[in-house]
């Protein structure tokens, strides 16, 4: 039987894992942030395809 100080721990101590540098919740930071980048260089690549169509004048529609 544990003591009451072991079970008071286990009553108040966070369960789960959180993303606070242990090994599996720096690795799901790690893969969010490359998710972001690879999103924000999408939407870049997009932004600026549409702006060189502007400026040479073309016109650009889009399809639903």
């Amino acid at each position: 039987m544990p003591g009451w100080q072991q079970l008071k721990h286990a009553l108040t101590r966070p369960a789960g894992f959180s993303a606070d540098g242990r090994r599996i919740g720096l690795g799901l930071d790690t893969a969010l942030d490359a998710q972001r980048r690879e999103t924000d260089d999408a939407v870049s690549d997009i932004e600026h395809y549409v702006n060189d169509k502007r400026s040479k004048g073309e016109e650009t529609t889009t399809v639903s």
